[in-house]
């Protein structure tokens, strides 16, 4: 029995040592992210972190690691904060605030949105930092409505948009919930996700967007994270109070009727185990979509509207503005 019990003792250093290698590329007790080619569609995890709207910046501070924490040990692929999460003392970007979330970041291969009040130059801004996988400062937005009294510079930047590895995203902030043409920009964008840190909780004028321009939208004042039916989404995890995960997929795709009804059958026919109509134009909605997921893993909506030359819903309402408006331009019938 000694020599099988000094094999098992060697193979248990052996698992050890290889879990000690693990743990240098996988921080201690994380989940592993999302395998996006061995699943269907295109999918991310999300999380929204609603500790609220300033405060004492070292307290609000510690809670918001902790809550990132929180986020990478679930495999969150981006995280949010929200609107000047940890007072409104401004600081140069990257500054304290940055600097700290960004370990955080690096420490669990996620994206975080890291809103603050920015000193730039003799200007100062609410802005929010988007910090990358690696810790690093991958761009900002700039409140372009800022609200009656927060005594800070307005942006002349607009509306951007950022490519993350998982897909493209847009941010907006608080007060922009009121207009409209900021997200119509989003969608002219072509984004796929809207996050809005806030100092609230928004309410349903982002649902009407969301459906309206058929993006995700991640509220941070109160964790409704909005699918692009314009629905709240109800499977949500909350590993701790204020925080908010949700998987999204980014594949789901709509298609509008016009133009399209051979096409689609042809498809749907050909690949009726791949994916599915999640909804269509009946007595409950009006609206002339449908509505694709993939269920076949590595199978991607997208890839095969292309392939049978069927335009998203998004691409056909921007092709049909474009093309209208050329022809108001020159007098023509359409």
């Amino acid at each position: 029995m000694r020599p099988f019990k000094t094999f098992l003792i060697c193979l248990l250093l052996a698992v050890s040592a290889g879990s000690g290698f693990a743990q240098e590329i996988s921080p201690v007790g994380a989940i592993a992210q999302l395998d996006r080619d061995k699943l269907p569609g295109r999918r991310v995890k999300v999380a929204a972190i609603c500790i609220g709207f300033g405060g004492k910046r070292d307290a609000k501070l510690k809670l918001a690691i902790e809550h990132l924490r929180t986020a990478g040990k679930n495999g969150v692929d981006i995280a949010c904060l929200p609107e000047e999460f940890a007072g409104t003392k401004a600081e140069p970007v990257p500054g304290p605030t940055t600097k700290a979330v960004s370990k955080l970041a690096k420490q669990y291969n996620m994206y975080v949105i890291c809103p603050i009040r920015e000193q730039a130059g003799n200007k100062q801004y609410n802005t929010a930092v988007l910090i990358d996988r690696k810790g690093q400062v991958a761009g900002y937005y700039r409140k372009v409505f800022v609200f009656w009294g927060e005594g800070l510079h307005c942006s002349t930047e607009g509306v951007k948009a950022f490519d993350a590895d998982f897909g493209r995203i847009s941010i907006l902030t608080c007060f922009d919930l009121n207009f409209a043409e900021l997200w119509q920009e989003c969608d002219a964008l072509d984004v796929d996700i809207v996050f809005w840190p806030s100092a609230y909780g928004g309410g349903s004028p982002l649902n009407a967007y969301a459906v309206l321009y058929h993006y995700y939208i991640v509220p941070v004042g109160a964790g409704n994270i909005i699918d692009i039916t314009g629905k709240t989404m109800e499977n949500i995890e909350k590993p701790r109070p204020k925080q908010f995960i949700a998987t999204l997929d980014l594949d789901r795709t709509f298609a509008h009727h016009d133009f399209n009804g051979k096409k689609v059958k042809k498809m749907l026919k050909e690949h009726k185990d791949e994916i599915r109509v999640e909804r269509n134009l009946s007595k409950e909605d009006l609206a002339p979509w449908w509505l694709f997921k993939a269920v076949k893993p590595g199978v991607r909506v997208r890839e095969l509207l292309k392939k049978y030359k069927i335009e998203t819903l998004r691409e056909y309402q921007h092709r049909s503005r474009k093309q209208i408006n050329e022809a108001r331009k020159k007098g023509k019938r359409i």
